[in-house]
């Protein structure tokens, strides 16, 4: 009775996404140039429109968003708020135990960012105050590879922002492009040393979007849907829209 019950759940499950006429997709927001809201209160960024396009190839519609704090995406995903996760999230060894992903859609780099007079230099960082978003590759970093530092750890990258500017912080370590975007125009600040993309065990194998281990289906067509847009040029339109590099894997 129990192996029916099992075989049962299997096929709803497969049925529900043959089936859905909408993804729910989590994101962390604001956290430009990837997802953050325009002026006008709607959501928008790189992986938002890529994400539109992905789910307009597998439902017709642009994806059903839902704006969830980074330390907590991945239990929400396993509680079944959303469907999928699009946001910026590096597959490691630590997540493919918890999640199902699909093939990698970019890569970046990570980058420390300080004040330009503050004299911060990332080989040097003992008792340096660095800011890091909660749960991220970057705190697993500085964590690890930084342990004379103090890490500074926050639930927003606005938030860290907002204490370096205020002379609270040394530097920050985020996603280059993440750094790049929130302190444009303020000269004060700028990227300190090297990029950073090292070692694959934190910083992991791309960026990917993330699934229950069950929805196998569904990471299978999202991972064929980002395959077209890959190949019918969608996804480079989107790209040059946001960077002036290629991020594409």
């Amino acid at each position: 009775m129990k192996k029916t019950l099992l075989a049962l759940a299997g096929v709803l499950s497969l049925t529900a996404h043959a089936e859905m006429d909408s993804i729910r997709v989590a994101v962390d927001a604001p956290y430009p140039p990837f997802e953050y809201k325009a002026p006008d209160g709607t959501l928008t960024g790189f992986e938002v429109e890529l994400g539109n396009a992905v789910c307009q190839e597998i439902t017709k519609k642009d994806c059903d968003w839902v704006i969830q704090a980074w330390d907590g995406i991945i239990p929400g995903l396993l509680a079944r708020k959303y469907d999928m996760i699009f946001s910026s999230m590096s597959v490691n060894e630590e997540r493919k135990e918890k999640v199902l992903f699909s093939k990698p859609y970019y890569q970046v780099p990570s980058a420390y960012f300080a004040p330009v007079k503050g004299g911060f230099d990332s080989s040097m960082t003992k008792g340096k105050r660095i800011g890091v978003q909660r749960a991220t590759v970057q705190d697993n970093y500085i964590t690890e590879m930084k342990k004379d530092a103090e890490v500074v750890r926050y639930t927003t990258a606005d938030d860290m922002v907002v204490d370096l500017e205020g002379g609270r912080l040394d530097a920050i370590f985020v996603d280059a492009p993440v750094g790049e975007d929130m302190l444009k125009g303020k000269a004060k600040f700028a990227q300190s040393g090297e990029m950073v993309t090292q070692p694959i065990s934190i910083f992991g194998e791309g960026i990917a979007a993330a699934f229950r281990k069950r929805d196998k289906d569904l990471a299978e067509k999202v991972t064929v849907a980002l395959d077209k847009l890959k190949a019918n040029g969608t996804y480079d339109k989107i790209m040059k829209k946001y960077f002036s590099y290629s991020i594409k894997v």
